[in-house]
């Protein structure tokens, strides 16, 4: 029986095909729609902590509060011992770190835990059931860079380390440079100290709360070595080393501003060749010194404190003398000197102490001198506090820098020992020329029915040195008379001119002698001559009289409409050779080298008795402020 031949279908291969895709297609969109869940998820995969603290199942926000309440609550015992080793016997500089007083950034760390599952779609979805099934994360805390208590804690073993380097390889003991021979010089790597202190602190945080979860309570601790490296210290800097101990000598002073007394400094020096020389002899290890050179200053604090202004170191009184406003402008004058403080060196200027003696700083208008003539001017009077400055300085050893005698004797301070001024052409100067500030004090009062002014200068008298200066007076040249025509004069008389006072001209050589403690003289300077030019009296007449010396016999001519006339028999006559006719058309020309500017200078010296007219003719002067009677 012959067999039949079936013929196969076509397209059975396919239909396989077909079903297998839509498997494969099935389970390819099972996977990816557990990734997009697993990825879409807002909470953190199951089994995941932070530093072995769960936060399992939680959001960011409740993880990172997490993170931060377990860390205050339970990081203070948590603590690393950080030890900074050394070679020596001395104890080890340690600092401690605990988990609390650091800055954990929780917000960060939560993120990280977050992220475990999140980092690739294709591999979210086995994470997240693997994480179902029993799988486990951790991520650590994060520490930020530069944490503040770490940083702490790095920082003050620095500090120690540098303590312990060659900086402290001498000392100063008294007048001697101590030092010792190789002391050794520490070098630690901060970096790597850093990073193993990180290590240790997140190694502990992770065991305290492995604990935690097991049950178990109580502190957790490890100590961290840190090991510098070491060397034998090569020969040291000797002149850095010169430069850090050399101290200049320094006088105490007074701080003018704040009135205080600043420190003295004692001198410290060595010999740079002697400490090289010590330190090559010296072995290593030993410790051996060189003697310094210590220079004390002139002036301690102590010193200065106890004999500042102590001594009077010279004095001198005028009497003030003329009209209230010359009284006022003196006292004025005088005041601006008081209380003036000068330190070693300074100079005292008369007139930057004044300033401008004008209306406006209250100065008043008095009598003064402008070429040659007495005039009312504003400050007239205030070369009276500078002449008695000047005279209190005569009495000291002080040095003078600048003075100028007046063009006429004052009167009121003894010939020599005067000192004009004009501001911003002639000053009075002198210098501070002792180790120790002086002070100037003024003083206006009244004795006897006069006004005084008292100078003093006050200073320090180290060797009790006493100065006295002398003047010796010669060339001294009598006033002459000078007639001056003036129509309101009466004729037939003569008016005496008591405005401008006729004076003495005379010279005077000023020497200022130095004593020793003992009476022995050091010194005796020398301070030149003070040349006072002579002013004659003045006497006014009427022109129509005609000149006094022409007067036959003394008498004026007779004024033919007076029923009185002149009985020329009484009189004698004029002495032409001992007048000066004066031109009224001219002015005497001033000497600018003598003569201060308007209302600067002083008031003149007293007036001789005014000479009489060349006979005694019955004729008397006129004194023109006299009171009708």
């Amino acid at each position: 029986m012959e067999g039949t031949r079936v013929a196969k279908k076509e397209g059975g291969g396919k239909k396989s095909l077909i079903i297998t895709g839509v498997v494969i297609g099935a389970l390819a969109a099972a996977y990816l729609g557990l990734c997009a869940f697993a990825m879409g998820r807002d909470a953190i995969l199951p089994n995941v902590s932070v530093s072995n603290i769960d936060v399992s199942g939680m959001t960011l926000e409740q993880a990172q509060s997490t993170v931060e309440t377990q860390l205050a609550q339970k990081g203070q015992g948590v603590r690393l011992e950080v030890i900074l080793t050394q070679s020596s016997a001395s104890p080890a500089p340690s600092a401690e770190l605990t988990a609390g007083d650091m800055d954990i950034d929780a917000a960060q760390s939560a993120q990280d835990a977050w992220q475990v599952g999140h980092e690739n779609f294709f591999t979210a979805g086995p994470q997240l059931v693997g994480h179902m099934l029993g799988m486990s994360s951790m991520v650590p805390v994060v520490i930020p860079e530069d944490e503040p208590a770490m940083r702490a804690v790095l920082d003050g073993l620095a500090q120690q380390a540098a303590a312990n380097s060659e900086d402290r390889g001498y000392e100063i003991k008294g007048d001697r440079l101590e030092m010792v021979k190789g002391a050794p010089v520490v070098a630690v790597d901060w970096e790597q100290a850093e990073r193993d202190v990180r290590e240790g602190i997140l190694h502990l945080i992770k065991e305290k709360f492995m604990q935690e979860s097991m049950g178990e309570t109580g502190e957790v601790t490890m100590p961290i070595q840190i090991v510098p490296s070491q060397s034998t210290q090569t020969d040291p800097d000797f002149d850095a080393i010169h430069r850090a101990v050399y101290t200049e000598p320094r006088d105490a002073s007074l701080d003018l501003e704040a009135m205080e007394i600043t420190d003295h400094a004692v001198g410290v020096d060595f010999d740079v060749e002697a400490l090289k020389t010590a330190y090559q002899n010296a072995g290593s290890g030993e410790t051996f010194s060189i003697p310094l050179t210590l220079t004390q200053p002139k002036v301690t604090r102590d010193d200065l404190g106890g004999s500042l202004f102590r001594d009077v170191l010279g004095e001198a009184t005028s009497t003030v003398s003329g009209s209230a406003a010359r009284k006022s402008n003196v006292k004025l004058a005088a005041s601006a000197c008081n209380e003036k403080i000068l330190l070693p060196g300074e100079v005292f200027s008369y007139n930057d102490s004044t300033g401008p003696r004008t209306a406006a700083r209250g100065y008043q208008s008095a009598p003064a001198y402008y070429n040659g003539a007495t005039v009312q001017e504003v400050g007239g009077g205030v070369c009276q506090p500078s002449s008695t400055i000047y005279y209190a300085v005569l009495h000291t050893s002080l040095e003078i820098t600048e003075r100028h005698n007046h063009r006429y004797a004052v009167g009121y301070v003894p010939d020599g020992m005067d000192a004009t001024v004009s501001y911003g052409a002639l000053d009075f100067k002198f210098k501070n020329s002792t180790d120790y500030p002086i002070k100037i004090v003024t003083s206006s009062y009244d004795a006897g029915g006069a006004r005084k002014l008292n100078v003093k200068i006050y200073g320090t008298n180290v060797d009790g040195i006493r100065v006295e200066p002398t003047a010796g007076v010669f060339g001294v040249v009598a006033p002459t008379v000078q007639y001056l025509p003036d129509a309101n004069v009466a004729r037939g008389s003569l008016v005496l001119d008591r405005e401008q006072n006729a004076y003495r001209g005379r010279s005077a050589q000023t020497y200022r002698t130095i004593y020793a403690a003992d009476g022995s003289v050091l010194e005796k300077q020398d301070l030149g001559v003070s040349v006072y030019k002579m002013r004659p009296t003045v006497y006014h007449y009427n022109p129509a009289d005609g000149d006094p010396t022409t007067w036959v016999g003394g008498q004026p001519p007779q004024d033919p409409g007076t029923t009185t006339p002149v009985d020329p028999g009484t009189t004698p006559p004029v002495d032409p050779g001992t007048t000066t006719p004066a031109d009224p058309g001219t002015t005497a020309p001033s000497d600018p080298g003598t003569t201060p500017d308007p209302g600067t200078a002083t008031d003149p010296e007293p007036a001789p008795d005014p000479v009489p007219p060349p006979s005694d003719s019955g004729l008397r002067p006129i004194d023109p402020n006299a009171t009708a009677a």
